[in-house]
């Protein structure tokens, strides 16, 4: 990251668009696009140039729901985790800004993959994650103001989605595509629905998760097989919990609380 902040008059001087006249500091900075516009607004240079993104916004992220210790710079108190994860964010941004596969409709992303399907969810600033596609819009539509407006601080609570959720194409009651080494040509009992769940790595940060994520949905393959065999663990669960208590497992079963 540039040690030197550009201001504003530094984008005029050199020919650039002021940041001021890109952003829309009234509108939604949650959402994806508006989001991205923050980053891409300051690092106008590095896309002309063909550079990468290295340029931290100067304020206009405390407009957003990001993590309160990013929005601004602070040389002599940010710690390497923060350092690093402005870096990722920045990453982030110019993947999605660059890369044709990936379209954005409001809160929503769609990813379409290498061998042809498309992948959905939702991009959630505020709570650091993914989520079920299309339910932010329901979610913020629903939260209660009246509440919100007694308790300013309050932080909207996960009423209307499920974290990392992500919808396919393929459709329901699925057979694992062709090109799958191993599990191509296959179905399992439980590979009966269009979404799925991929975690966030419990150590990876926000937009670090988020790349590799969009990274597996672009690579259309390596996302089946991890669906697959989470189907066959399942599967090998309930056969399980059959052998074991065929008649369902009984409340006073300590021994696998």
């Amino acid at each position: 990251m540039n040690p030197v902040q550009k201001t504003n008059e530094w984008f005029i001087e050199n020919g650039y668009i002021d940041p001021m006249e890109i952003i829309d500091h009234n509108g939604n900075l949650d959402l994806p696009e508006a989001f991205m516009q923050i980053f891409f607004a300051y690092n106008q240079h590095n896309v002309e140039e063909g550079k990468a993104w290295d340029n931290w916004p100067e304020w206009e992220l405390v407009l957003t729901s990001m993590k309160v210790e990013l929005p601004i710079e602070d040389p002599e108190n940010d710690t390497p985790n923060i350092v690093a994860e402005r870096a990722h964010w920045l990453r982030l941004m110019q993947f999605m800004h660059e890369n044709e596969n990936i379209k954005i409709d409001g809160y929503t992303i769609t990813i379409e993959g290498k061998h042809g399907h498309q992948f959905t969810f939702d991009m959630s600033i505020e709570h650091d994650t993914w989520v079920s596609p299309r339910s932010l819009d329901e979610h913020y539509k629903k939260m209660n103001d009246s509440d919100r407006a007694r308790v300013p601080w309050r932080r909207n609570v996960l009423e209307y989605f499920s974290r990392y959720i992500i919808e396919h194409s393929h459709g329901e009651y699925w057979i694992c595509p062709e090109h799958v080494p191993e599990y191509g040509g296959k179905q399992t009992l439980y590979t009966h629905g269009n979404q799925c769940c991929i975690d966030k790595p419990e150590d990876d940060n926000f937009p670090l998760a988020m790349f590799s994520l969009i990274q597996l949905c672009i690579d259309d393959t390596e996302i089946w097989k991890i669906q697959f065999e989470q189907d066959m663990k399942d599967i090998e669960h309930h056969e399980f919990m059959e052998r074991e208590w065929p008649g369902g497992r009984p409340d006073q079963d300590w021994e696998y609380q």
